[in-house]
């Protein structure tokens, strides 16, 4: 990445609110470039670049960003709007998340958006999140959506270059922007993932959100006594999650947990369940098979990308029921997951931290390339 070394480079996150892959994977990506980072907000339960000995810029004094999902988004907005005038000090701007309102700060800089997903509310699940709300909420959420989308689509296409976490998302951004982009995995390889032995448990450790459909995994563990679950997350569904497990003693409930417990309980399991909505990319299911563990997934979205049926995991039908998850469960047993480790490890390879900054370095590289021809 020798065109980049004298590049003063900025990644703008929008926030860090939980332990994710894709603020994980934007510290990674600082730690490669030496680029600085800036978020609306740190929460003190997420992920922390000073904590890696990264310069970090936050547009909203620490207790005062809001808790409340709709009235945050806005509010984060309005911060990247109105608080990057410091852009000016920058050759390079990357966004990750919905921060590139950011970009009329940054008009004679080089731009590129690492896209997670364009804001799923805003487009493919729009449909879902209007039937949810009821009375006021439904009648704000159509002209919020509208002007949300309008604002979107007027700052996307100012970037000089989109690239996608996964084949997944680039189509999505074709169907709902009209552009082109091009595909850079995220790295799998965060923390040392591996085998360490074989335990008696399956292990789910998505967000407790309802599009990562944890409450069917635990409702398929109800129904099979002989079977223990690990569960190790937290999120809005907890409680609720909870509730449906208490008569279970075969399931455990952990809440978030720390990247070294995390290891171990991924390590030994059997296997892990990953079942959510439509994933953009899904960062579990190739550090589950990093660590040798094959993954039940569902057959849609970015899962198609990284899981392959039968060799390192099942997945299930995109309209699965839960005695589809049950079946799955029976089916890959202790033996048959033993035979999948060496191809779920082959096949993890293929998303290390080596190749997304060689990847993304390599594709800035040919931006700057390309401005400079224009000049």
């Amino acid at each position: 990445m020798n065109k980049l070394k004298d590049k003063k480079i900025i990644i703008l996150q929008d926030y860090f609110l939980y332990k994710g892959g894709g603020e994980r994977s934007m510290i990674i990506l600082a730690k490669a470039l030496g680029a600085d980072i800036a978020a609306s907000f740190i929460a003190k339960e997420a992920f922390n670049p000073r904590d890696y000995g990264i310069k970090t810029i936050e547009l909203i004094t620490e207790g005062k960003w809001p808790h409340i999902p709709g009235w945050r988004f806005l509010k984060v907005q309005f911060a990247f709007l109105f608080k990057t005038g410091f852009l000016k000090k920058y050759d390079i701007v990357i966004y990750s998340g919905d921060c590139i309102s950011a970009v009329h700060r940054a008009k004679e800089k080089i731009n590129i958006a690492y896209v997670h997903t364009p804001p799923r509310h805003l487009f493919d699940n729009y449909q879902i999140r209007l039937n949810e709300y009821k009375g006021l909420k439904k009648l704000i959420f159509s002209p919020y959506v509208w002007v949300s989308r309008w604002r979107y689509k007027r700052a996307i296409p100012k970037m000089d270059l989109l690239i996608a976490n996964s084949k997944t998302v680039q189509e999505r951004i074709k169907k709902y922007l009209g552009l082109n982009s091009t595909v850079v995995y995220p790295p799998g390889d965060a923390l040392k993932f591996k085998w360490i032995k074989d335990g008696d448990y399956y292990f789910s450790y998505a967000r407790l959100y309802d599009v990562k459909r944890v409450d069917k995994i635990v409702e398929a563990f109800v129904k099979m006594p002989d079977k223990k679950l690990v569960v190790a997350s937290g999120g809005p569904e907890l409680e609720k999650i909870k509730e449906i497990a208490k008569n279970s003693p075969n399931i455990k409930i952990l809440n978030w947990i720390n990247d070294e417990k995390l290891l171990e309980l991924l390590g030994s399991c059997i296997a892990t369940i990953y079942i959510p909505l439509n994933e953009d990319f899904g960062m579990s299911p190739v550090e589950s098979m990093m660590a040798g563990k094959p993954v039940i997934g569902v057959n849609e979205g970015g899962l198609r990308e990284t899981i392959i049926d039968q060799k390192t995991g099942i997945l299930l039908k995109p309209d699965f029921t839960i005695d589809d998850i049950v079946k799955a469960v029976q089916d890959l047993d202790l033996k048959k997951a033993q035979k999948m480790r060496f191809d779920c490890e082959q096949q993890a390879k293929k998303f290390s931290k080596e190749n997304f900054t060689k990847n993304v370095g390599r594709e800035i590289e040919k931006i700057i390339s390309k401005k400079k021809r224009r000049l």
